[in-house]
């Protein structure tokens, strides 16, 4: 580990990520991003108040509204973006305006568009940017990606399916996300992860119509892990000992796959839209560096207890008011925020 690691105090950051991204983190800083971005679901979440079993209390705070509008400030975002950008990116988000109009999805391509674009900036040479998402935009944001990073360094869309929760009566049930994988550049790392085989697998042992593989034998550490990924249950169970009441939370195995796939010891972690922090979580346990992002103090606050243990090490919280000075500067950036830090 080198001296300026050994300095190095994880962070977590109350706030916009485009504006924490363009002020605190420099170019080619990061080795690991992994974001899972709102959905454009048109859900308002207060289930963060909720308790386990999924009983709401008698009082309750709106968390943040996964709703996006076309306002003042996506048309700015927009133009910032179809000015600053070369050809592929203005071109797309051309494209995606003259098909969506100034709708919902067209101002969440925007808000996505221009933070990838710094989100590029920050992940060094030898970095994997993983995004997660539902099927509901995955297609548009493939071709952000596309655009931002370059096709050819499109590696995996990853589709990990699970079970559990409701059954439509007109749809065949919905029950996986995508997660697309893509790095800076070729000289990335990446570190195979493995399963242990199926019981059936284990009685037979490699067949002959395996060819020259048949001679190897079974491997140690199990068959690789493809880019299906059914062996990670979702957190579905109001009993499950990890559910924290968050409406996104994912499970720790899921993060633990990717960190250990795409990143080594010491190396840098960003989540951007942390929630309610299982990526910085699993980072500090995988003894990786980290920093955490998100716009909703309760967010903040749930990821701060869930990081006060002894055996964690300190890190720094910027962003949150510390006195009189500070929260009204909140209060005029957003009262909504405000009412959620009281």
């Amino acid at each position: 580990m080198s001296a300026e690691q050994s300095e190095w105090k994880n962070k977590l950051f109350f706030g916009d990520n485009l504006e924490i991204l363009r002020t605190h983190i420099s170019d080619d800083s990061v080795d690991l991003i992994y974001l899972d971005p709102p959905f454009n679901s048109h859900a308002t979440y207060t289930m963060l108040f909720q308790e386990k079993t999924g009983e709401r209390p008698a009082a309750q705070i709106t968390a943040f509204e996964d709703t996006w509008h076309w306002r003042p400030e996506s048309e700015n975002a927009f133009g910032e973006v179809v000015k600053g950008s070369s050809g592929g990116l203005s071109g797309l988000l051309h494209s995606f305006r003259a098909f969506l109009g100034s709708d919902d999805m067209m101002a969440y391509l925007t808000m996505m568009a221009i933070r990838l674009r710094e989100l590029h900036r920050v992940l060094k040479k030898t970095g994997t940017l993983y995004l997660h998402c539902d099927p509901a935009a995955s297609h548009y944001l493939k071709l952000l990606l596309d655009a931002v990073f370059g096709m050819k360094n499109y590696r995996n869309e990853i589709v990990w399916c699970y079970a559990g929760g409701g059954i439509p009566k007109k749809d065949f049930p919905r029950k996986h996300d995508v997660i697309f994988r893509y790095t800076k550049s070729d000289a990335y790392l990446y570190k195979p992860v493995y399963r242990p085989y199926t019981p059936g697998t284990i009685q037979r042992g490699r067949t002959k119509v395996k060819g020259k593989y048949a001679e190897a034998g079974l491997r140690p550490g199990g068959t690789s892990v493809n880019d299906w990924w059914t062996d990670v249950p979702k957190i579905a169970s109001p009993t499950d000992p990890e559910k924290l009441g968050y409406p996104t939370q994912k499970p720790e195995a899921l993060l633990e796959r990717i960190l250990q796939a795409s990143s080594n010891e010491h190396d840098l972690v960003l989540d951007p839209f942390c929630g309610c922090g299982t990526t910085v979580a699993v980072a500090e346990r995988l003894n990786r560096r980290w920093i955490g992002i998100d716009i909703a103090c309760p967010a903040i606050e749930l990821i701060i207890r869930r990081l006060q243990h002894p055996l964690l090490s300190s890190f720094e919280i910027i962003g949150l008011p510390k006195g009189p000075e500070s929260a009204k500067t909140l209060v005029g950036a957003s009262r909504h925020q405000f009412e959620g830090w009281v």
